[in-house]
């Protein structure tokens, strides 16, 4: 009797902890000895205007260890953090990025389309949100491909050691000629090969340091796999337990998610449950 009681004491204490300082359930929710690692996507999209700056400094006061984001090239070669091509749909107007120059990011505005609370926010500068990021959060910076670009690998890594920054970043891409490409002159960054799915013979990529799968698609057998080779693996976009659980199950060793609090918190409930399973 005494001896279940114990038992009760411990996991209640272990409930609060967990719930109060968000201690460990990340390690817990893994169900391994590292961390399950949050990765705010578009740097926090839920809490404020897609990759803005911020959405970056949320995303820092919310302790996710790693910002994604998405970089493309202006005209003028200007590196700008924008997700689509076009910017109609968070700015309103229909110009493509590559017929664009550094002088009109000025004029855009796209925190209103969000919040009228982020209303005058505008599209940042990598060269603005690495200058945020210091070394307070990791910016996993996604190069996105659109055949318009000239020498944007060379381009984004001159920026990364200008600000000193090249082991504070991972440059992903979903194309892999960029990341042959950044490996060719970088050798030491860390890099991540995002795709929907992957086969059988693209789990040791000599480019790929890491791998980024749509969280439906992960699999224990693919996540063994891609560690056998000694890569991680994360899983995205997870914005619902779901979602976050599936990813969980796999084995992987992050979450990409747009809700930065929302995973934290099943990351917590997820500890707490299986530290009532290891005591009864």
């Amino acid at each position: 009797m005494m001896k279940t009681i114990r038992k009760t004491a411990i996991v209640m204490l272990l409930f609060v902890y967990f719930l109060t300082y968000g201690v460990l359930p990340q390690v817990l929710a893994a169900g391994k000895d590292t961390p399950m690692i949050v990765v705010a996507h578009r740097a926090g999209a839920k809490v404020a205007p897609e990759n803005t700056l911020a959405a970056l400094k949320q995303a820092i006061r919310d302790g996710a260890p790693i910002a994604e984001i998405d970089v493309q090239q202006l005209s003028d070669g200007t590196l700008i953090v924008m997700h689509d091509s076009n910017f109609k749909r968070t700015a309103g107007e229909d110009v493509c990025v590559w017929d664009t120059e550094a002088d009109v990011l000025s004029t855009l505005e796209v925190g209103s389309t969000f919040s009228a609370a982020y209303r005058g926010e505008q599209i940042p500068t990598l060269e603005e949100m690495l200058a945020c990021a210091g070394d307070r959060i990791t910016l996993m910076i996604e190069l996105k491909y659109t055949g318009q670009e000239q020498e944007l690998e060379e381009n984004v890594l001159a920026l990364l050691q200008e600000y000193d920054m090249v082991d504070e970043c991972i440059i992903g891409s979903m194309n892999r000629g960029i990341l042959q490409r950044v490996k060719e002159l970088e050798q030491d960054i860390s890099t991540v090969y995002i795709a929907h799915d992957l086969g059988e013979d693209d789990y040791d990529l000599d480019y790929a340091d890491s791998y980024s799968i749509e969280g439906k698609n992960l699999t224990t057998d693919m996540v063994e796999a891609i560690h056998y080779e000694g890569k991680s693996v994360y899983g995205w976009t997870a914005n619902t337990s779901g979602a976050m659980r599936q990813i969980v199950n796999s084995g992987a060793d992050g979450i990409v998610t747009d809700d930065v609090r929302l995973l934290q918190a099943f990351l917590r409930e997820n500890a707490c449950r299986k530290a009532f399973e290891s005591v009864y």
